[in-house]
């Protein structure tokens, strides 16, 4: 198994935000590439950017270092698009199994135990995706409720058909990524986690993630 960590050098809503201190002074990228390389080889991380300068971080941790086109870092470029590039770059063989580690949720560091659970299930799930409890009552735009009934028949959360939040990680073959253009496919496993999780968007979550990260840790801001 191999893995990619995409990561651009700019951002728009949160300045820098993959490559600002986070903890003391390492930023999201390092502290990702730190917890992959407790269960991972260094020569099976690769490193996706299209900043040439950022290369010296992924010498300084013995990983690879992919030069990412600059379209597929474009805010123009979908998501799809991008990744489906970003992929085609990856220099491994199409039936390579392929963990999709994002930065933004530096609390989750249970890839291990991802990796392990894939080893088993692979044979009846094209891909496995990362998903976390989500225990909200959810009413859509219209004023329809999502996940319960209105009145007497609202049920207590506990008792609620489950629904789950995806988290920035999924693993799945780089053929099927291509096929795709999308990190799950039409069977995916969801590897649940009941770890708490924040999915950096804003700079609010920024912060949050930062004051979660270091209770956690026991690190500093």
């Amino acid at each position: 198994m191999k893995t990619i960590i995409p990561a651009k050098r700019h951002s728009i809503r949160v300045k820098d935000k993959n490559w600002r201190p986070f903890s003391g002074q390492k930023n999201l990228v390092e502290i990702k590439i730190e917890q992959l390389l407790e269960s991972q080889h260094p020569n099976d991380i690769y490193l996706s950017c299209e900043d040439p300068e950022i290369k010296a971080l992924a010498d300084k941790y013995k990983i690879h270092f992919i030069l990412r086109s600059p379209g597929l870092a474009s805010d123009n470029t979908s998501w799809p698009d991008a990744l489906k590039g970003m992929i085609e770059e990856l220099p491994v063989g199409e039936d390579e199994d392929i963990l999709w580690v994002e930065v933004v949720n530096p609390l989750f560091d249970q890839y291990q135990s991802m990796t392990d659970t894939w080893a088993r299930v692979k044979g009846e799930h094209d891909s496995l995706v990362l998903v976390a409890p989500f225990n909200k009552f959810l009413i859509k735009e219209n004023g329809q409720p999502l996940n319960f009934m209105y009145g007497k028949w609202h049920s207590m959360s506990q008792h609620m058909e489950p629904v789950y939040s995806w988290d920035s990680a999924c693993i799945m073959k780089k053929r099927d990524l291509i096929y795709f253009s999308y990190p799950i496919g039409k069977t995916p496993y969801l590897f649940k986690t009941n770890e708490q999780c924040v999915d950096i968007d804003t700079l609010e979550d920024f912060e949050l993630a930062q004051i979660l990260y270091t209770r956690k840790t026991g690190g500093t801001l």
